[in-house]
């Protein structure tokens, strides 16, 4: 299941795999649910959770470019904040995470189980 989102002048499946997860895992160097506290969320963490969810239906996509195409993003009137619950939707919907209304509120989120 995935969340659309409109980037690069059209709109991308965002939906998060396992492997997808573990891959910013990875490159962050955090653990997923870690990329969501209030002290750690940032433009890198942003675009790593975009690419993530964005790679499995581009399989040529490089950080760099997801880093572009949220720069074309902004540059059209997007909004991080909207960006943001798309992400939290498409990782709710992968089974991966849940988000609870007391965690959004505070910034941390816990991996779902």
């Amino acid at each position: 299941m995935y969340v659309n989102i409109d980037l690069g002048g059209k709109s991308r499946p965002l939906r998060y795999r396992f492997n997808d997860v573990a891959d910013v895992e990875e490159k962050a160097g955090l653990g997923i649910a870690a990329l969501f506290a209030e002290n750690r969320i940032g433009l890198h963490s942003i675009r790593l959770l975009v690419w993530g969810g964005l790679k499995w239906a581009d399989h040529g996509l490089t950080v760099q470019r997801t880093g572009d195409l949220l720069q074309d993003y902004l540059e059209q009137g997007g909004s991080l904040v909207e960006l943001m619950d798309k992400v939290r939707q498409a990782l709710e919907k992968s089974g991966i995470m849940k988000f609870g209304e007391a965690e959004e509120e505070e910034g941390n989120a816990e991996a779902g189980a």
